[in-house]
């Protein structure tokens, strides 16, 4: 199957470029429909604005450091993607542990249960990933049962547990699925999550500007609107369509909707449950990092799904 070869990734060749020019093509766009949208909103009322331009070209230049980095690290092998993997781990249980109030060791734990199961995996390979969350599981029940200092509550101690376990799965088990697509020889669909992912989000927010519609989850987000879940789907398909045939990968037509349609759900479905860690504490951004959009975590929730859908569903098709 087409689906099985192993494109050499040349950073100077023409793939490359197609796939680096999709990314900041897709930032560009964005920009461009952001800096529309800060006209007036209502004639002789108060005049709100939307995104300022200092906002929009802190955006872009944060783009222009994260994209490359992505690219560089998937083109590079399995111990960038992992490294990548480690750190997505660690800066993210940072803004979790912020977000649910979780103590540092409990913080701690998250860290080491993800970087356990990247080390798992580049010992002996994609089946670390089925071994790793029973260590993990073993690990926090331990934490949990263990005599804390004082008497803290039962039901806080249950709810830290539930909240570091949560904290593995999502930050720790999610991401290791790139490094199982890297593994896996195929530096060619981790490429295709990352710039699916970003094309995708450009979708929705610029089909949900211009076309609207009913709120897709008003309690959690309300900007997201079922036209931004149309927009997800074609900036998803544009991406897979690029990459594909950029990098050869001799996908048929009605995998290359399998992959679109999938990279497009787990866009919206990784936005709305990162939505919903935020509004329990009932904030806007998981953090500062990354200027113009906030924390790490406001930038890979989208990849933190897409991933394992797309590995998955690769499994399937071998």
């Amino acid at each position: 199957m087409g689906l099985w070869v192993n494109p050499v990734l040349n950073p100077a060749s023409g793939s490359v470029v197609i796939a680096m020019l999709a990314v900041f093509g897709g930032a560009g766009l964005l920009l461009w429909v952001q800096g529309l949208m800060r006209r007036p909103v209502m004639a002789g009322g108060p005049q709100t604005t939307g995104t300022p331009r200092r906002v929009l070209w802190e955006r872009y230049r944060t783009w222009a450091i994260i994209a490359p980095l992505f690219v560089a690290a998937t083109l590079c092998g399995p111990l960038t993607i992992a490294l990548l993997c480690g750190y997505i781990c660690w800066q993210g249980a940072r803004e979790y542990a912020e977000l649910t109030k979780l103590p540092d060791l409990h913080r701690y734990v998250v860290v080491a249960g993800g970087w356990l199961t990247l080390l798992g995996m580049l010992v002996f390979g994609r089946e670390g990933l089925m071994v790793t969350p029973l260590i993990a599981f073993g690990g926090v029940a331990a934490l949990a049962l263990y005599p804390a200092k004082g008497e803290q509550e039962v039901g806080e101690r249950f709810r830290l547990a539930q909240a570091t376990l949560w904290g593995y799965l999502y930050l720790g088990w999610l991401p290791a699925h790139l490094l199982g697509l890297g593994l896996g020889n195929l530096p060619g669909l981790v490429l295709l999550v990352g710039t699916g992912v970003a094309l995708s989000d450009v979708g929705a927010f610029c089909a949900g500007k211009a076309i609207g519609g009913p709120k897709l989850a008003p309690k959690l987000s309300p900007n997201k609107s079922w036209g931004g879940v149309l927009g997800s789907f074609l900036g998803a398909g544009l991406a897979t369509v690029l990459v594909v045939l950029a990098l050869s990968l001799g996908l048929e037509w009605w995998r290359m909707g399998l992959l679109a349609a999938i990279i497009g759900l787990g866009s919206i479905w990784g936005d709305l449950l990162e939505s919903l860690i935020k509004r329990q504490r009932g904030v806007k951004d998981a953090g500062g990092l990354l200027p113009g959009f906030g924390g790490l975590l406001d930038r890979i929730d989208s990849l933190l799904l897409v991933a394992p859908l797309v590995y998955y569903l690769v499994l399937i098709w071998k």
